[in-house]
């Protein structure tokens, strides 16, 4: 045994903030950051997720981490809207406050750990389990982004193209090792790209994390009434509204801190993000990531 694995960060982060410039308060966010690392969680360990697909190569498994995203935006603003005395301070005390989160893909991998298609044994019964598989892949990963749909699966040589790439592979033999892993365990198809089973005694060519997600984007929005009753009594009442313009958001497949588990090419629903993070995650809570939710409340200070 031996603590061999690595991570690597690299990160630039800028923040921008305005206090109080003619009612208007802000702070912005913006970091610009990559993150490696041969496997991204202790706990992945007692599934085999943390171990090597190929034992003799531990390079192979470095790639971007579970968690990595490229590219993070967030606005807080806060602006107090100039008012006018007048009947019940009605043209008075309004403020509206905001919170926008933009941020590219987190990344997520295929791993089968329902077929033995390269012959390595490592079929897991029980965790701890044996080393995962990792497919073979040709084309853009960007054709395979996951989004609220499965990733189409055509069973045995039945796309045209997948039957092409596994004759290629056997240098033309219709009897050959990728297409005979081909008849067996079908292959997916998307865009100009395909994924195809390994062939037997061989590994895929598939490294970490190699797809993306659809990312992520949420407008939050509140808009709130002061009141002030003498020197000892003030209220408030806030409408506030998550997820405002109701932009649908999907989970990670597997990887990213709100996968669950859609990235094995053995089952079914295979690379998709059939449910909002915050449910993926099972922490439905608003402002994270879940459909349009509004809040009303009212607040008594004295």
């Amino acid at each position: 045994m031996g603590n061999v694995y690595k991570s690597n960060y690299n990160g630039l982060q800028a923040t921008l903030t305005a206090r109080n410039y003619h009612g208007l308060s802000m702070v912005a966010g913006y970091t610009y950051s990559h993150s490696l690392d041969d496997v991204g969680a202790n706990w992945h360990f007692g599934y085999g997720v943390g171990l090597p697909q190929d034992s003799y190569n531990l390079g192979r498994e470095y790639a971007s981490s579970d968690f990595d995203i490229r590219h993070r935006l967030t606005l807080s603003l806060t602006y107090a809207i100039p008012g006018k005395k007048g009947f019940g301070q009605a043209l008075e005390g309004w403020e509206i406050n905001s919170i926008v989160t933009l941020q590219t893909p987190q990344y997520w991998g295929p791993i089968d750990l329902g077929t033995d298609a390269s012959g390595t044994g490592p079929l897991p019964v029980s965790p701890p389990a044996s080393s995962p598989i990792r497919w073979n892949f040709f084309g853009k990963p960007s054709d395979f982004k996951s989004g609220p749909a499965p990733i189409p699966f055509f069973s045995g040589a039945t796309n045209s193209a997948c039957a092409a790439q596994a004759l290629a592979l056997d240098a033309g033999d219709p009897l050959g090792p990728a297409t005979t892993a081909l008849n067996l365990f079908g292959c997916y198809a998307k865009g100009n790209s395909i994924m195809i089973p390994p062939a037997l005694g061989h590994f895929g060519n598939m490294s970490r994390n190699m797809f993306p997600d659809s990312g992520f984007r949420n407008f939050d929005l509140s808009l709130a009434k002061n009141w002030h009753f003498g020197e000892r009594f003030r209220a408030q009442f806030r409408a506030e509204f998550f997820n405002i313009f109701n932009h649908p958001n999907f989970a990670n497949p597997y990887g990213g801190q709100n996968g669950y588990g859609q990235n094995d090419p053995s089952t079914g629903f295979f690379g998709c993000g059939c449910a909002t993070p915050d449910v993926a995650a099972a922490n439905p809570v608003v402002g994270s990531g879940g459909s349009r939710a509004v809040q009303l409340g009212l607040k008594i200070i004295f």
